[in-house]
């Protein structure tokens, strides 16, 4: 008897002694799955006149002043400092452990300079194209200017490259500045941004941007609460309108048929204007084209007689992004001011 319980007890403690080299579900010695990114690039300097701007670089810019840079310098990811890497030698920068997200903000500083990049989540180990350089710069003013003037946030273009036209031009701006002796550090990012807002500045979507991947497929149905302008009958916007949104649609090549019901919930006055009258819901079919992954189409007034009977009343143009589709609808009703309005980042729907 007393073998058999000294043979038990052998037995029991072998296999805790397993199991304490295993991971069980809920238990403390459950393996953590690292899903952190590492991202790495080239950090390239440009010429900066004003000491004041960049007094570890200053008007030399050679691997000595780089060095200086490498050793005050830091980095943000997503605006968190992070720790990096930064080669003397090789200008080669790597910062690993980085939380995944669906797209990236680099931010390099180095006393009053910065320079910026932008990247989408492209898997574990990432590479900047442009690595941090006056040229990524360029590119995230510009992505920051367009979103921001549409009420998006810069990670919903994920699928999108700015047009290289407009970086050139904006890089050739931004180096213009930083040649001035006088610059100062809050006088530089006021007129990068301000130089991107400009070239952004009444140019739609595919003037700014390219959409890269696979066409985007726009059979099926969507549905969201979103926010347009109502205008007065001076074409100013006086009302922010609430409203639940669903749209149909079916494609044939690069024919698309379907429709819209706007049905307003709640409304807001812009800037004080007295609301006079609540809009009603809106119904309508509609015919468009496709161009790519964009679809366009324009919206006409039944014809009933009307004094607006078969007339336009706005101008439709819907986009992919990251979370959905955006809808950029523009009045097109000089007359009485009837169209909808939209800043397409608050009119964003999604597939049911």
């Amino acid at each position: 008897m007393l073998k058999l319980k000294y043979c038990l007890i052998v037995l029991v403690a072998s296999v805790s002694a397993l199991l304490a080299g295993c991971s069980v579900p809920g238990s403390p010695n459950t393996p953590v799955i690292d899903e952190s990114v590492t991202i790495s690039g080239t950090v390239s300097v440009p010429t900066v006149t004003n000491p004041g701007l960049l007094a570890a670089v200053g008007l030399i810019n050679n691997p000595d002043a780089f060095a200086r840079f490498v050793a005050s310098s830091t980095l943000k990811v997503n605006g968190r400092a992070v720790e990096f890497s930064l080669n003397d030698s090789t200008r080669a920068f790597r910062a690993e452990k980085i939380a995944p997200a669906a797209a990236y903000e680099l931010e390099l500083r180095c006393g009053a300079f910065s320079l910026v990049a932008f990247a989408p989540h492209s898997g574990r180990q990432m590479t900047l194209t442009n690595g941090l350089s006056l040229r990524s710069t360029a590119d995230w003013y510009l992505r920051a200017a367009f979103a921001g003037s549409q009420n998006f946030s810069t990670s919903q273009f994920t699928d999108y490259q700015i047009a290289s036209p407009l970086v050139d031009t904006l890089v050739t701006s931004l180096q213009a500045e930083l040649n001035k002796a006088g610059l100062a550090s809050a006088a530089w990012r006021l007129t990068a941004s301000n130089s991107a807002s400009a070239l952004v500045a009444n140019r739609n979507l595919t003037e700014v941007m390219q959409r890269s991947g696979r066409v985007f497929s726009y059979n099926g149905n969507y549905a969201a609460t979103v926010f347009y302008s109502r205008l007065n009958s001076s074409g100013v916007p006086v009302m922010a309108v609430q409203a639940a949104v669903t749209m149909t649609c079916t494609t044939s090549d690069d024919d698309v048929s379907g429709s819209f019901s706007i049905e307003p919930i709640a409304v807001k006055p812009i800037d004080d204007f007295p609301i006079t009258s609540a809009p009603s819901k809106t119904s309508f079919a509609f015919t468009g084209k496709l161009n790519g992954s964009y679809l366009s189409f324009t919206r006409k007034a039944p014809n009933d007689g009307s004094p607006l009977a078969n007339k336009d009343l706005d101008s439709w143009f819907i986009f992919p992004v990251s979370d959905g589709i955006a809808v950029q609808a523009g009045n097109l009703d000089k007359a009485y001011y009837t169209g909808i309005q939209t800043r397409a980042g608050e009119f964003i729907l999604r597939k049911k």
